[in-house]
């Protein structure tokens, strides 16, 4: 079973990931923690956040903050995969060395934490996931680049026609989407003020958004997972949900 909940900010959210709460989440859902597999955080993972030694075996963290979350989850009895955000560390991120899980590549940070990769197709527990991650920062103007903020929450051009050559090769169905930021109508059940006026024009301008609603209009699916809005609307209205963004609370599939 893959256990799915949003962003965790290295450990100002980790509680996202807690026994207590995860345990919480299941009971609602009549789902049983000990199924969990693989649990998923929808960006802004946050770890590593700051800069460290890299090698084969992944991250060795210098700061302690780093490193008591890494070995926190390192303790965990379930796989831990992240989406990339828009709160990462790009520069760490790409050092990762490269594995294979899932029938594709992830980036490794330790032996049990894993990135997915963007425009990637994950098989995970049966289940096929298509991952889009970034987001665009709205306060980017008062973070530090490669500090605190990174240009790389940005898809390349490159990035795009890779993923949309992806898609015309191996199909357009998946069982579920994983992003950061979500497709418009998504963002509009999270907060219903985007749906008209100069809300709705910000997110006409945001290149994440604008990328996740053409891919919505291709691609078919059960349900799509997000974070970046920190919103739990999904977790209160899963039965009927089609976009699912998350954040405190958690869904098992």
């Amino acid at each position: 079973m893959v256990y799915i909940t949003g962003d965790t900010h290295n450990d100002i959210d980790a509680s996202n990931a807690s026994s207590k709460n995860i345990r919480y989440c299941c009971k609602a859902q009549g789902a049983d923690y000990k199924d969990i597999t693989n649990l998923i955080v929808l960006g802004d993972f946050g770890l590593p956040w700051y800069g460290c030694p890299v090698d084969e075996n992944g991250i060795a963290p210098l700061n302690k903050s780093d490193a008591h979350l890494l070995k926190w989850y390192n303790e965990k009895p379930f796989t831990i995969l992240a989406v990339m955000g828009n709160h990462d560390n790009y520069d760490m991120i790409q050092k990762l060395p490269e594995v294979e899980m899932f029938g594709s590549t992830v980036q490794k940070v330790s032996r049990n934490v894993f990135y997915l990769k963007r425009g990637g197709v994950y098989t995970i527990d049966g289940k096929s996931f298509l991952v889009l991650e970034g987001a665009r920062s709205t306060d980017a103007a008062y973070r530090i680049p490669h500090r605190s903020w990174w240009e790389q929450e940005a898809w390349t051009e490159a990035e795009k026609e890779s993923l949309f050559s992806m898609l015309e090769k191996q199909g357009t169905g998946f069982d579920y989407v994983l992003s950061h930021t979500g497709p418009s109508a998504g963002i509009i059940c999270a907060d219903p003020s985007f749906a008209s006026g100069e809300k709705q024009k910000e997110l006409q301008e945001d290149a994440a958004v604008c990328l996740n609603n053409r891919i919505d209009r291709i691609v078919s699916y059960k349900k799509w997972f997000f974070g970046h809005w920190h919103s739990d609307w999904g977790f209160e209205n899963l039965i009927q949900a089609r976009y699912v963004p998350l954040y405190h609370r958690g869904v098992a599939v």
